[in-house]
């Protein structure tokens, strides 16, 4: 039973080595960090100003695309942008610009050079897009042309940059924006990953904690979430349209799993109910928006709406359910194991849910307020997404230590109630409850029911402390002699009991032979007292039930042991054999 207790304690320490590993991802990312830097000066010019914009019948001379507004532009509706090229010597020229749910032509001198869109059918799904263009090398003093068509209403409020530069640098410039979103996406998606292989083991193990596996399903939607919504998946599959829906499935689902990890991690406490209607509107509204947007019936988009009152309505109650949890905490706890856990995954959460606020707000006062596509600093999101990984980190890292702390008590008192404490072997709780377990598995087996003679004498005329070290000896003599059987033990004062499996009682004849030389050897060291033992052997062959058996063989020992006091007398004491502490 100790071989047990000493696996689960080597798995919590895998477990802590998962965590660690985990720390170290940050450093395995930031290694290739220096190949994503962008030289400080380098060639690409911003196309912000001198546009001549077509838009709603009317023609806008020297626009510039930053204050630019559709002022709330329907389906099949046209922004047309047209500009001069200036004069810029480039070796790859290509020009680049983001396109949101329209349909993109470009043309150079009235000659079309590239399209977006018009392959997808009317009423289907158009995705977000980062647009690169090459350009003939000659472009300079020609007319650029960008017509872009609204695939559905408030597709966009306004006009991304246009940049104009070489191919090389426009992607490296593109990498070097989005590289802390990069980061903090790919390190969170990792850590997920990493959590989901070994949820299994947690789940099956004595620790039991099924919360994990969702807590690995948030750290992976979001991190599939800040990769997607940056349009950095885009740019490694090389599919637009799967960006773009992985960016909105992972936006649903994250809903269902941070309420899946509040409801099975425990943080509930008597709201167990609510937080199941929660968990199954969430997942109907999630798993729906799926299959009407595979089945064509409604784009998956459609109800971004309807999801953010959802999403503030359910985040104003885990922040009053988190609230109130906490000040229960601290009127009835200053501080317990699992105390440091709680804490930091509350702030996590708390952090999570206010910048989820924040992108929310952000998202009307950007397309209905200010008008404007322009990439607006950095994204709440993503810091909310990596303060609630690194708070899910860290609990994990604490719950961790938790356990391997419990699993060392555990050992300990184990220790305390199944070994006997003169002898280290065990005690005659752990040899009962052996042979309970041995009487359900069957099979065959031998007993062997030993006692030490003469320990009477030893204690009346030397006194119990040199007792207790003939006692303590004669417990390493028997398990030097029986090292290959599965139960060695103490029944009590001077008797002792031995099981092996999968033996009958002639197999253990050479573990009896191998006692009876190192009692020998024992006493030619000499002394202050003799080893000497009765013993008896009997097997499963001839009993039922393994007490039985166990009876039988202390019947044969008594025989024994009768036969040895006839013989022996008080020759106990002779000799100097030495004592064993």
């Amino acid at each position: 039973m100790a071989a047990v207790e000493k696996k689960e304690q080597k798995s919590h320490l895998k477990r802590i080595l998962y965590t660690i590993l985990a720390f170290l991802i940050p450093l395995i990312l930031f290694i290739p960090a220096g190949n994503l830097s962008v030289r400080e000066s380098y060639d690409r010019v911003e196309l912000d100003g001198c546009w001549k914009v077509y838009y709603r019948g009317r023609i806008t001379e020297d626009a510039v695309l930053a204050d630019f507004s559709t002022g709330g532009i329907v389906e099949g509706e046209r922004a047309t942008l047209e500009t001069t090229l200036p004069d810029v010597r480039l070796f790859s020229p290509c020009i680049t610009f983001k396109t949101r749910l329209s349909r993109v032509r470009v043309s150079l001198d009235s000659r079309e050079i590239y399209s977006f869109g018009y392959d997808i059918p009317d009423g289907s799904f158009v995705p977000k897009c980062y647009h690169y263009v090459p350009i003939p090398s000659h472009f300079e003093g020609c007319t650029l042309r960008i017509e872009i068509t609204a695939a559905e209403d408030h597709a966009f409020s306004g006009a991304y940059p246009v940049t104009l530069g070489n191919t090389e640098d426009l992607i490296r410039a593109y990498v070097h924006e989005r590289r802390l979103d990069m980061l903090i996406g790919a390190f969170m998606f990792f850590f997920g990953c990493i959590l989901a292989v070994l949820s299994p083991f947690l789940i099956v193990s004595a620790v039991r904690d099924i919360s994990v596996i969702f807590s690995s399903m948030i750290s992976i939607l979001l991190g599939m979430y800040v990769l997607c919504y940056n349009e950095i998946m885009s740019y490694f599959t090389h599919s637009d349209t799967l960006s773009h829906l992985l960016e909105y499935i992972s936006l649903y689902f994250l809903p269902v799993a941070v309420a899946a990890y509040i409801l099975t991690s425990g943080k509930a406490r008597g709201r167990d109910r609510i937080l199941k209607i929660i968990l199954a509107l969430d997942t109907i509204f999630a798993v729906s928006m799926v299959l009407m947007h595979v089945t064509g019936i409604l784009m998956i988009n459609k109800l971004l709406t309807l999801y953010h009152v959802m999403v503030v309505l359910e985040c104003g109650y885990l922040l009053y359910l988190l609230g109130s949890r906490k000040k229960q905490e601290h009127r009835g706890r200053q501080e317990m194991i699992g105390a440091r856990t709680e804490r930091t995954l509350f702030f996590g959460i708390v952090i999570f849910i206010l910048s989820i606020f924040a992108e929310i707000l952000r998202y009307y006062l950007v397309n209905y307020i200010f008008r404007t596509d322009k990439r607006l600093g950095i994204d709440f999101i993503t810091v909310g997404a990596l303060a609630v990984v690194l708070s899910l980190m860290v609990n994990y890292f604490f719950h961790s230590i938790d356990h391997l702390t419990e699993a060392r008590t555990r050992i300990k008192l184990h220790g305390m109630a199944y070994t006997d404490a003169l002898t280290g072997i065990d005690n005659r709780a752990s040899c009962d409850q052996f042979m309970a377990v041995l009487d359900n598995e069957g099979g065959d087996y031998a007993v062997v029911s030993l006692d030490l003679d003469g320990l009477k004498e030893v204690n009346d005329k030397q006194g119990h402390s040199i007792g207790d070290m003939m006692i303590s000896g004669f417990g390493e003599l028997l398990m030097d002699a029986f090292s290959e059987c599965e139960l060695v033990g103490r029944m009590g004062g001077d008797e002792f009991i031995v099981i092996r499996k999968n033996a009958l009682g002639v197999d253990m004849e050479r573990d009896i032979r191998s006692l009876v030389l190192g009692t020998e050897e024992a006493n030619r060291r000499g002394g202050t007292f003799r080893y000497a033992f009765s013993y008896g052997v009997a097997d499963s062959s001839e009993k039922d039930k393994v007490r039985d058996v166990y009876m039988l063989a202390d019947e044969r020992m008594y025989e024994m042991k009768e036969e040895h006091h006839k013989h022996r007398g008080g020759a106990y004491m002779q000799g100097r054999g030495k004592p064993n502490a």
